[in-house]
């Protein structure tokens, strides 16, 4: 059984920018159904996926995902016909009338034929035939629980909304998976850090990990009092109250002027984002940053009691919320956790796929191991050298996939240069690990100034985050070792006795985003670190994503090698190739 899973509403963005001519930049992701992907499972067992932005460029783009479609269809060698049911990330049906009666654009945005039409108009025959559409906090959930290994388990979705929910409580046991309880969109925690994103000069539904990124330089005593009110836990009914003023939420397409005007009342009045760090914005971040982890912590902790369950999957835009996770993590309920890496809406293409092969495909195959998360486009290195055959001005060496390759890098790396690293196929979700990447040394001189600066272009205040082979971690950083440390979705506090080795990667609360690298997810990665290692002593680099400000992480040869020619970088490592830029000859 073959089931390709979408996500994405084509036309949600297109509408919202037709009805709204003169919308702010800011406020242009203040719609449903953006950052699309497709998904193939085939016999059980996810073997593709990949988000659309990176083919077209348009960072969380919801347009119809034709090109990440094709990606996946020829990663596995098949066609469309071969294809024998097509999962969807949304169902709206059951809102349809709602919806006409409020005046929403249901057939424009909404409805099913929004994706179906798309398909048939792409060639595809039977689309409504072998179409179905799954609840987007359904996919969600799924996306968490079936590559999670686990056979029971809590699971709990939370995001900005799906069609009628914010947040949804699930239990999963074998192939059960029954709701619980589901919170309503107009009391939604992700609406809420987004608001407050908005608030803060960011944009909505974009830079929302700007905030969690700012609130570590802030106290949250100031304004703790203006969330405490606004947003709790409300452990009696098992669910989460959020307070707006009346009319805080309406007038989406404006920014929420309203809950803005009630957040500046209350708070201050924000200034305009410069890069840099204000007390009055740090302490806002950090006491939102705050009521966001006490309400997620008392909610998954009494739902955890009150189930007996010790297994947590966790899946939605929310829990991208590493500092959050970590918490969650610490609960004494918690056994084993596993977080989908790509927890947004990209997340509900696989997540979608998985829960009708599971429910109409057969079932799904055994978890032998962690969940892969490279599952994009790969190149060969004849698709590398054709495009560096075009790009004169650069330099290049062919090593091939050698010792001296990886001793190259890590000598780089040793000797405090940053360099790009490109290897095999693209990782699935935000996070670059380490087949996209930029790294550095994480205790080189100025190494956050010179990332930040000269390479990222990026507000001064974020971390940057390491990738630690796994034998390092306990050496470096204080972890429970859960499954989330896989993936850059848990932070971690750095040991005192570690800060000097690793001082570039160490936030304003002494906590870093770790990536843990293994011989089984990654073996090229783990074999570059264990280069690094051999000279430097720790086998641990800055990763960063291996893009700039407002491009999607890198996915093709050609991409690479133009953003490589237009930062500071190095050095580019890409499929064997040891890239050098300002060069007016190469060899061969």
């Amino acid at each position: 059984m073959i089931v390709l899973g979408l996500s994405g509403l084509p036309h949600s963005q297109e509408h919202l920018r037709a009805t709204n001519p003169d919308i702010a930049p800011l406020d242009e992701r203040i719609c449903q159904g953006l950052d699309s992907a497709a998904a193939l499972i085939v016999d059980g067992r996810l073997v593709a996926a990949a988000s659309e932005e990176r083919f077209t460029g348009e960072k969380g783009t919801g347009s119809l995902p034709v090109q990440a479609i094709a990606s996946c269809l020829a990663d596995a060698g098949v066609t469309p016909d071969d294809v024998d049911l097509i999962a969807h990330g949304f169902d709206y049906e059951r809102h349809r009338r709602a919806f006409q009666i409020a005046g929403a654009p249901f057939d424009e945005v909404y409805a099913s034929t929004t994706v179906t039409d798309g398909l048939t108009e792409l060639g595809w025959s039977r689309v409504t035939e072998r179409f179905r559409p799954v609840r987007h906090h359904v996919a969600h959930a799924e996306s968490a629980l079936a590559p999670s290994g686990f056979d029971r388990a809590l699971v709990v979705v939370s995001d900005g909304m799906g069609e009628a929910e914010s947040l949804s409580i699930f239990r999963a046991e074998g192939d059960e998976l029954e709701l619980l309880h589901t919170v309503p969109i107009a009391a939604s925690l992700g609406i809420l850090y987004s608001i407050a994103t908005r608030f803060l000069g960011f944009q909505f539904n974009n830079d929302e990990y700007k905030v969690m990124g700012l609130a570590p330089y802030g106290d949250p005593e100031r304004f703790r009092p203006v969330f405490e009110k606004l947003a709790r836990a409300d452990l009696e009914r098992g669910t989460v109250v959020v307070d707006w003023p009346a009319g805080s939420l309406t007038e989406p397409a404006a920014g929420y002027p309203h809950a803005r005007a009630f957040l500046a009342e209350a708070a201050f009045t924000p200034q305009t984002p410069d890069g840099d760090i204000h007390r009055d914005e740090a302490d806002f971040a950090a006491a939102l940053q705050e009521r966001l982890t006490t309400v997620l912590v008392e909610l998954v902790g009494h739902w955890l009691e009150r189930t007996g369950e010790r297994h947590l999957a966790l899946a939605g835009g929310t829990f991208l919320n590493c500092k959050a996770n970590q918490s969650i993590a610490d609960l004494p309920g918690v056994d084993a956790m596993f977080v989908q890496p790509a927890s947004g809406d990209d997340g509900t293409a696989p997540g979608a796929a998985w829960h009708v092969a599971r429910t109409e495909g057969g079932g799904l195959a055994p978890v032998t191991g962690p969940f892969d998360p490279y599952l994009g486009p790969s190149y060969t290195p004849d698709d590398v050298r054709e495009a560096l055959e075009a790009r004169p001005e650069l330099t290049w060496t062919w090593l091939g996939e050698t010792d001296e390759y990886y001793a190259r890098a890590a000598e780089d790396i040793a000797a405090d240069r940053i360099v790009a690293w490109f290897s095999g196929r693209m990782e699935f979700g935000p996070r670059a690990l380490g087949h996209r990447s930029i790294l550095a040394r994480p205790d080189g001189d100025r190494i956050k100034e010179r990332i930040n600066g000269a390479v990222k272009f990026r507000e001064a205040f974020r971390p940057f985050a390491p990738a630690v082979l796994d034998e390092d971690v306990d050496r470096l950083f204080v972890t429970r070792g859960f499954e989330p440390d896989r993936y850059m979705l848990c932070t971690a506090q750095v040991r005192p006795e570690a800060r000097a080795v690793v001082d570039g990667i160490v936030h304003a609360d002494d906590s870093a985003r770790i990536q843990t690298v293994r011989d089984d997810l990654a073996p090229g990665f783990a074999r570059l670190l264990r280069e690094v290692k051999a000279r430097t002593g720790s086998g641990v680099v800055v990763n960063t994503s291996f893009n700039v400000k407002g491009q999607p992480l890198i996915m093709a040869p050609g991409t690479a090698l133009d953003t490589f020619a237009g930062i500071a970088l190095d050095r580019l490592y890409i499929e064997g190739y040891v890239v050098e830029p300002r060069a007016t000859t190469k060899d061969a």
